[in-house]
């Protein structure tokens, strides 16, 4: 490796030091090495070499006989240990999972080391290394399992100690509130500490800032005892999803769900108002590909420099039935005589009439519970041209009167890609890139500016990491990271002319911006719709 790398790795440790420790995704296999007279062997050199990518990590033994390997990528490795006047030991089919500490002790036996001594077993069930719990989602599981709405964070409920509290409908990729609302370990919902590559992904709500494309996930591990001094920022528990890396064969594949509303039953509600069956698809697809990133006679990325990049897209107009309260056509006039005939408790008073008797006021009732025109305003009566009328009877007071079945339609665009640089046995580095764009259009119930907004929601992230190996006890690891998440909301009414609804000047005058006001009614939906704040927020690491 050229010395002015070198150089560069050791001069980031030092300015970039910075208070917050890095959470660590990857593994550390450790031990001792023994010969026949379980007498420590020093000096030992020990290889593990990373099955998928070539990758090499390297060390030797210590006077007492312990190594380390730190910083190992989840995968399986042939762990291989040689020293003179032993035999080489070989270990095959070596399975390393994500954030694990494996103790496994090496024997050597007696002969030249030309003899090699094969063991093929199994990663060892019992944890004695750490006191972490917790459990991982393997790769061949995150490959196999059925999942609908294809989002790796519902992974999470497969863990005995994990609790959603999300809507079981919503686990799209999009709906990063609900995916994300969960308990782990009976701690308080949406206080998990969620990363990506151990990198931070959360806003400030506590929900998740990006969720991959399910097939740039190599493996999703959820601890709801995290014992590791690295972790400790909240009070919940830690679920780490892990990155696809790219290997030395070429691997890609195309899918596509697809759910046409033809094939499906017209909704009851849709039937029974008369109206048109609304139009409805649920379009999931994407691509990924990976392996070495070569040039045909010019570079060769075998062992050396690898990739993995995935899409995936969303495409649904999905008709979500709401029934709401409007006003009828008698009550538009001002008279609610018939629901006086229900119960007194619907009298109406004239707000003009207030007399003060005493400590208490009284109002006089409006006769037959009609309001007179007199009293009926003016911007009320330019609020009622938004409501559609009734096409339902609703109860025996007029509740549920509307049903409609306007879209919530959404676009959802979302990018993953990753680049494994593996310069020798001694530095590795990485390179991770993230992004997903979604735009909906919601609550347009009335077919009216009144209701309705454009969401446009957008999540970055890029993450660079580098390690180097500076001598078997001294390892540098310099790692950046930034995570921002912005949301935007574009109401329909934007730009409406207060003054012509009847507002005094002043209101427009001092009006951040010019919407309609929003009126909530007791009894009535709403109209107008309250904008959010715009403010990007921002992670770094």
């Amino acid at each position: 490796m050229p010395s002015t790398i070198r150089g560069l790795a050791v001069l980031a440790i030092v300015v970039l030091t910075c208070p917050v420790w890095g959470q660590e995704f990857r593994s550390t296999i450790m031990g001792r090495v023994t010969d026949q007279s379980q007498a420590v062997v020093p000096g030992t050199k020990i290889e593990a070499v990373q099955i998928e990518t070539g990758a090499r990590f390297e060390t030797v033994s210590g006077s007492d006989g312990h190594y380390t390997l730190p910083f190992l990528t989840p995968g399986t490795y042939r762990l291989s240990a040689e020293a003179p006047g032993l035999k080489r030991y070989v270990r095959e089919g070596l399975t390393v999972s994500a954030n694990e500490r494996l103790a496994i002790d090496i024997p050597l036996e007696v002969g030249a080391v030309a003899e090699t001594v094969t063991v093929t077993a199994d990663t060892p069930l019992l944890q004695t290394v750490t006191g972490s719990v917790g459990k991982v989602v393997t790769s061949a599981e995150v490959n196999s399992l059925p999942l609908n709405g294809r989002t790796p964070l519902t992974m999470a409920q497969l863990w005995a100690g994990v609790l959603p509290n999300g809507g079981p409908a919503l686990n799209r990729p999009i709906d990063l509130g609900h995916t994300s609302d969960f308990s782990v370990g009976g701690t308080p919902s949406s206080t998990n500490e969620l990363l990506v590559d151990g990198a931070p992904n959360t806003i400030s709500s506590g929900a998740a800032a990006y969720s991959p494309p399910m097939d740039a996930v190599l493996e999703l591990r959820v601890e709801a005892f995290q014992a590791d001094a690295a972790y400790g920022s909240t009070g919940g528990g830690t679920v780490n999803l892990v990155s696809k890396p790219g290997s030395n064969q070429y691997h890609g594949s195309v899918y596509e769900f697809n759910q046409v509303g033809k094939l499906a039953a017209t909704n009851f509600f849709v039937n029974r108002t008369g109206q048109k069956k609304p139009f409805s698809l649920y379009n999931q697809f994407g691509a990924n590909l990976g392996g070495p990133l070569s040039i045909p006679k010019v570079f060769n990325g075998q062992d050396k420099l690898l990739f993995h990049f995935a899409y995936e897209g969303l495409r649904q107009p999905n008709p979500l039935g709401t029934t709401s309260t409007v006003p009828t056509e008698e009550e538009r006039r001002g008279d609610f005589s018939k629901l006086l005939a229900l119960s007194s408790t619907y009298q109406l008073y004239d707000p003009f009439s207030a007399v003060r008797e005493g400590s208490r006021i009284r109002r006089q009732p409006l006769a037959s519970n009609v309001i007179l025109a007199r009293l009926l305003s003016p911007i009320a009566q330019k609020y009622l041209q938004y409501y559609p009328l009734p096409n339902q009877p609703g109860g025996a007071d007029g509740r549920g009167n509307l049903y409609t079945t306007a879209p919530q339609v959404d676009n959802f665009d979302n990018f993953m890609g990753r680049l494994d640089w593996n310069l020798d046995a001694r530095h590795k580095m990485f390179f991770q890139a993230r992004h997903s764009a979604r735009s909906s259009f919601e609550k347009a119930w009335f077919s009216n500016p009144a209701r309705g907004r454009y969401k446009l929601r957008d999540s970055y992230g890029l993450l660079l990491d580098d390690v180097y190996t500076l001598n078997p006890t001294t390892v540098v690891n310099v790692r950046l990271n930034w995570t921002r998440y912005i949301e935007v909301h574009h109401l329909q009414t934007t730009g409406t002319d207060i003054i012509g609804m009847g507002f005094p000047a002043a209101v427009a005058a001092a009006s951040p911006m010019l919407i309609l006001p929003k009126v909530t009614f007791s009894n009535f939906t709403q109209l107008g719709e309250s904008n959010a704040n715009t403010t990007p927020y921002d992670s770094y690491q």
